[in-house]
């Protein structure tokens, strides 16, 4: 690729609604009892900077439109709470400890500091490709509290099987988790004319999701709850691989986290990653 339900708290409820969770937040939830008592464990292991959130992935990461809102944008048109979750993760800071910045700042060889094109899984945990670092030295080197992972389109493209792509995905998982860093794990967007693929990946994600106790970030079910039968229209640009960018740069508003996939991408990073952050760090 190129660049271009159960019970809950009354605690974590009303963090998670103040954080924008809600129908104006996430429409595809997951239950944070689900998770949270691992994660605490994990997160009990951290030693850095607090709100450091590194953005794992390939083109789609690297693009500059996914980050687009909340790293350059500071979630403008956000709610106060978006706003306060883009601070806290240094957005806008343009250094090591901002996520977003590193996730779209070029490095030779068409790549960012944490995404590369074209690479997949197995590429990523080894480092390498086009001047990557391997995973264990990204986390070395930026040491971060939560990190959003998503690989695995490329992979689809090689013609990987899942078991050996979720092999990949599981000790990408044990490295972050060993770091103290808790991982949010993001199924795949819609690839035109590779459906079938794409739902095995996906199912083999959420599994994995729920054996580790990891929070999960279900975008592909969240482009169908908030598009429908038009998220694969909606969503992804004209190569059917990458995702559309018309008003990446926000408001979030129904309208726009309708039609533009970038936006939507990097909408739901900031709920979900609110989401960790009022069960998981703020929770006493």
């Amino acid at each position: 690729m190129k660049r271009i339900a159960g019970w809950v708290s009354a605690a974590v409820l009303l963090a998670c609604a103040a954080s924008g969770a809600g129908e104006s937040g996430l429409k595809v939830k997951q239950d944070p009892v689900e998770y949270a008592a691992a994660m605490k464990a994990v997160a009990a292991k951290f030693k850095g900077t607090p709100g450091v959130f590194l953005h794992i992935g390939d083109s789609i990461t690297y693009a500059n439109q996914n980050t687009r809102w909340a790293g350059k944008m500071g979630c403008g048109g956000g709610s106060a709470a978006d706003q306060a979750f883009a601070k806290w993760t240094h957005a806008g800071e343009k250094n090591d400890k901002d996520g977003w910045f590193l996730a779209y700042t070029d490095c030779p060889g068409n790549r960012s500091e944490t995404a590369c094109s074209g690479i997949r899984a197995d590429e990523y945990l080894a480092g390498g490709k086009s001047g990557m670092a391997s995973l264990a030295d990204i986390i070395k080197k930026f040491n971060p509290q939560i990190a959003l992972y998503m690989l695995g389109t490329n992979d689809i493209s090689g013609g990987r099987a899942v078991d050996a792509y979720i092999k990949d995905v599981e000790t990408a998982m044990d490295a972050l988790l060993a770091n103290g860093t808790i991982p949010i794990l993001s199924t795949l967007p819609p690839y035109r004319g590779k459906e079938d693929k794409v739902d095995a990946y996906n199912k083999a994600l959420r599994d994995l999701a729920k054996k580790k106790k990891l929070p999960l970030l279900d975008l592909n079910e969240e482009m169908k709850a908030r598009a429908g039968a038009d998220a694969e229209k909606n969503y992804l640009s004209g190569d059917g691989i990458h995702l559309s960018g018309e008003q990446a740069g926000g408001p979030p508003t129904d309208e726009n986290l309708k039609i533009c996939g970038y936006l939507m991408r990097c909408y739901t990073a900031v709920q979900k990653g609110s989401e960790v952050k009022a069960a998981v760090i703020d929770a006493k």
